[in-house]
């Protein structure tokens, strides 16, 4: 080269030999088995306990977690009371149609008197029907304070504690069926 020109640059050389190549490559991964369910609540609330550990063999409707049911029971003590009201009512109710009827029967009351009768024991029959409805909600919604296994199986990871708050959309474990 001319004036300024980069002085020549050394060069290597090797030979090529012919040497196996590995083939592998790693990976991060989940294996869940295609035979496993996964076990979720059907209600919110706190893990009050874990009745079962990783690995344990399970049969279908086995207690496997326990979530404070205090707040429900309340409730069905509540519905209860409330039930008790209703009867009080219907049977109140139930007299003064008697009466009606009674008095209708000798002449001393119109029919209307007797048709305004009827409504308050229709009523309370209806309000005690409802109360008695929310009382069988409120006890079946009781038992999903129990979680089961669904299937028998092996319990596989719990990555809940006791003390965490549930929900319908976490995932309690998941039993691998054999």
């Amino acid at each position: 080269g001319g004036p300024g020109a980069f002085p020549p640059i050394e060069v290597k050389t090797i030979t090529l030999e012919a040497r196996p190549v590995p083939q592998s490559t790693e990976y991060l991964a989940t294996i869940e088995s295609l035979r496993s369910t996964t076990v979720q609540p059907q209600i919110e609330g706190l893990v009050r306990q874990i009745l079962v550990k990783a690995g344990q063999q399970v049969r279908g409707g086995e207690p496997i977690v326990q979530i404070d049911p205090d707040r429900q029971e309340a409730n069905v003590s509540a519905t209860k009371s409330e039930r008790a009201a209703r009867e009080a009512d219907l049977e109140l109710a139930t007299q003064q149609l008697e009466r009606t009827r009674k008095l209708h029967a000798a002449g001393a009351v119109s029919s209307a008197d007797l048709d305004q009768a009827e409504t308050p024991f229709k009523n309370a029959t209806a309000q005690l029907a409802v109360v008695q409805s929310q009382i069988r909600e409120s006890e079946l919604e009781l038992q999903y304070y129990r979680v089961t296994a669904p299937t028998t199986g092996i319990v596989g990871d719990i990555p809940i504690r006791v003390g965490d708050r549930v929900t319908p959309a976490t995932i309690i474990t998941t039993i691998i069926s054999p």
